[in-house]
């Protein structure tokens, strides 16, 4: 009996132990990983409590502008555009796209591949396709066909890492063209300059002169040797800079493009920039004042943010053209997502 006893009490005392260490283990990964998540937060300014943090003022905006009544007319079609090499949907992005078919119940839904793409641009475009083809990367391509797209089309782009957050009604009753920025402190950060345009998300009007001139200088960019100087963020940038500057639009004219700021579709910073970013502030005191006001507002901010309760859409930066990828365990056939999916045809094109 009392031979019993002790077994029993030494196997209390194992499990006890066991579970003690089990614990253990699991308080000390969980307190790893808040440090590190606390670590990825912050900024180190050297002696930022003697800063006079009002000299730089913060980056974005606080508030939602308002918008048109419900009753307004629509001025940019209610059509989704997005694009991917094929019919087999990475599930990694199966949810994001579905977004959109949530938020949008009543809009088209276009659906292009690079097949199709080919197809709209012989069609309509076939001067463009010696520059089509000898673009040396394909994400050159996927660039142009998404202008092409809206401007032959008009509606709405977005990136297949882009995330419906809520209906887009609002704001194109309000606008005939709009673009989105990078996040402020992106460009500070990358260029020390601001005000990035970023073509992961773009909706405009159908035929409009903004996207005509895009189009119509793909060509005179083609012989860059950086995709974001030929087809990506910096060339849209510069033409949305020349577009403006020689033109005296409003934002809400027909003619006009509304430059939305980063809290509206693109609220959360690239995670891939962090400890780049980190290393810039560290040395505060030595870098330009431009990107001392982006540091104060990392440190003010955080670097893991949340999209705010007025931001349209989220994107999550997978970085496809980086040779990244996408993780494709996975894939759905495009009708499994999105059943009234249209796709255009050589033959017939879209039903308008």
């Amino acid at each position: 009996m009392v031979e019993m006893q002790y077994w029993r009490c030494l196997a209390v005392q194992i499990r006890w132990k066991t579970v003690t260490v089990i614990g253990a283990i699991l308080f000390s990964t969980a307190i790893v990983i808040a440090l590190t998540i606390f670590r990825d937060h912050e900024i180190e300014i050297p002696k930022f409590n003697t800063l006079e943090v009002d000299d730089f003022p913060p980056l974005g905006i606080e508030g939602e502008e308002e918008y048109p009544s419900s009753a307004s007319p629509l001025r940019i079609p209610p059509i989704i555009h997005q694009t991917w090499r094929d019919r087999n949907i990475p599930s990694s992005v199966a949810n994001w796209m579905k977004s959109w078919v949530i938020h949008h119940s009543k809009w088209r839904y276009i659906y292009w591949t690079d097949d199709t793409a080919y197809d709209l641009i012989l069609n309509s475009h076939n001067y463009l396709l010696p520059v089509y083809f000898g673009y040396p990367e394909s994400i050159r391509r996927a660039d142009a066909m998404r202008y092409v797209i809206l401007y032959e089309y008009g509606g709405v782009y977005a990136d297949m890492d882009m995330e419906s957050l809520r209906s887009l009604e609002p704001i194109v009753r309000k606008y005939s063209c709009i673009l989105a920025q990078e996040p402020y402190e992106h460009p500070i950060m990358d260029g020390n300059f601001e005000h990035l345009v970023i073509n992961a998300f773009m909706a405009c009007a159908k035929k409009h002169p903004f996207m005509k001139l895009v189009v119509d200088r793909l060509k005179d960019f083609s012989h860059f040797w950086n995709v974001l100087d030929s087809t990506g963020p910096h060339f849209l940038t510069f033409i949305y800079k020349s577009y403006r500057s020689e033109r005296n639009n409003k934002t809400t004219d027909d003619n006009g493009v509304y430059l939305a700021p980063a809290e509206y579709f693109f609220p959360t910073l690239d995670p891939v920039k962090f400890s780049y970013m980190k290393r810039i502030c560290e040395n505060f005191h030595t870098v330009y004042k431009l990107k001392q006001r982006a540091c104060v507002s990392l440190k003010v901010f955080g670097l893991r943010r949340r999209p705010f309760s007025f931001s349209f859409t989220q994107h999550h930066w997978i970085h496809t053209y980086l040779g990244n990828g996408l993780t494709i365990r996975k894939t759905y056939d495009l009708l499994d997502l999105v059943p009234h999916a249209e796709m255009y045809d050589f033959r017939k094109g879209l039903e308008t």
